[in-house]
């Protein structure tokens, strides 16, 4: 019988030790916490770039181009998805001429549709008297050139093939095309644009201000989205490995002059990209070709053109330095679950907050530090991760609108929710067992000795 007792004991209190060991929740973890900074370079001649390409295509709505909502740009889609989307963006009129004058003169100057060549009616007459963009940009002291596909000379004011002349607003303004040395900078692109390309070899040739237009084939005017798409993607990519682009904080605008009307969608695609342009981002904000003549304005510091461009919203969101030197990352804290706390096992929503001085972009978090998955939010933040059984280091991190980072971590226990505690699956499977033998074994002992 003693034997008995001893067994029992032994087989009792190692039962106890594991259960023990299930429920107890474990000590603090070591958590491990720092920042991760990009710091953004000083702004010098321009508050968000000194360098800007403008590419502007023709007579498609959003949904024409993005594959998320049924279009067909398949090279344009991943551009906007990897760099800046104003989702909202819109064009002044719903075809051609009126939209180059808004970009370029702050008005369509009652241009309805395209009306005819330069100063040839009452709108484009008016247009060809007004202040211009590049009249704000020389002011200042600022650099510009216009390249136009299949234009057959400089500054060349008749359609020829695939150049429609009124996809170039620099020869509706009588002071450029009426000036020799004006009319020098509005040049033909050459063959596969290499006259853009040569000049963003060296910030030397680059001008500040760089446009240009697209023949009516891979403007997507008279070929479909699927050949205009292709033609970007053997162009966006010269420009964004370009010289210019590696050393200088320059920015590409790529843009639509109208929605073409009938497709029942007025946004049309507008994408920021290259070093100066904030990443995997955006936004649903309403802009419209006004703002973009804003974005130009306040950059370099010159006076609005209308009341149109001075009242809009310009795009500083888009930058990664949004208003002026941004040099702090932001901050962001993991509020659930707690460093060293225990969690029920499979999914849990993590919560957080995040701060900075300019504005948070976005939140993500990620399981193993590589791969980062969007949170819902910014400054108040939540996501869903799914925690394995044991430890598990949660990686939560924010970047502000200037592309400054900041990750945090934290290490916690995942374990099988339980009536009254938490309990380790391994450690389960030997101590219910253990405990049954246990009271098995008490009843034999206890029979016995009534036995005896």
């Amino acid at each position: 019988m003693p034997r008995f007792g001893s067994l029992l004991a032994a087989i009792v209190c190692l039962a106890f030790v594991l259960s023990a060991g299930a429920l107890t929740t474990p000590t603090e973890r070591d958590r491990s916490s720092g920042f991760q900074i990009r710091a953004s370079p000083a702004p010098t001649f321009g508050l968000h770039f000194d360098y800007l390409v403008m590419i502007v295509m023709g007579n498609h709505a959003i949904c024409d181009i993005l594959t998320s909502c049924g279009g067909n740009g398949t090279y344009t889609t991943a551009l906007a998805e990897g760099y800046g989307l104003a989702a909202h963006y819109v064009g002044c009129k719903a075809t051609d001429l009126p939209n180059y004058l808004c970009l370029t003169g702050g008005s369509d100057f009652g241009c309805a549709r395209y009306t005819g060549g330069p100063d040839s009616n009452n709108c484009t007459r008016a247009a060809w008297n007004a202040t211009n963009i590049v009249d704000r940009l020389e002011s200042a002291g600022l650099t510009w050139k216009a390249y136009m596909e299949g234009m057959p000379s400089n500054c060349y004011g008749l359609d020829s093939g695939s150049y429609l002349v009124r996809h170039n607003p620099f020869v509706y303004y009588g002071d450029i095309a009426r000036n020799e040395s004006r009319c020098a900078l509005v040049v033909p692109a050459g063959k596969a644009d290499s006259a853009l390309l040569s000049d963003l070899s060296s910030p030397s040739n680059a001008s500040s201000y760089m446009w240009l237009t697209p023949n009516a084939c891979n403007g997507m005017y008279y070929c479909p989205v699927e050949t205009g798409d292709a033609y970007l993607s053997h162009l966006v990519l010269p420009i964004l490995t370009s010289n210019v682009f590696r050393t200088q904080r320059a920015a590409l605008f790529l843009t639509f002059d109208a929605d073409g009307g009938g497709s029942g969608h007025p946004n049309v695609l507008s994408v920021w990209a290259g070093p100066a342009a904030a990443a995997n981002y955006n936004t649903s904000r309403f802009y419209n070709h006004s703002s973009l003549l804003a974005t130009i304005e306040a950059n370099w510091n010159l006076p609005p053109l209308t009341s149109s461009d001075g009242n809009a919203r310009d795009m500083a969101e888009f930058f990664t330095n949004p208003a002026g030197p941004d040099k702090a990352p932001p901050q962001i804290v993991v509020t659930y679950p707690a460093g060293g706390s225990v969690v029920s096992l499979g999914t849990t929503v993590v919560t957080g907050t995040a701060s900075d001085d300019i504005g948070i972009g976005r939140v993500e978090i990620s399981s193993d530090g590589r791969n980062y998955t969007l949170a819902n939010g910014t400054t108040s933040w939540s996501a869903a991760v799914d925690l394995v059984m044991g430890n598990n280091t949660i990686f939560a991190r924010a970047t502000d609108l200037s592309g400054h980072r900041a990750t945090v971590s934290v290490v916690v226990t995942a374990r099988i929710l339980a009536q009254g505690g938490l309990l380790d699956r391994g450690l389960l499977v030997v101590a219910v067992p253990l405990a049954a033998v246990a009271v098995a074994l008490a009843v034999v002992v206890w029979r016995r000795r009534r036995e005896s």
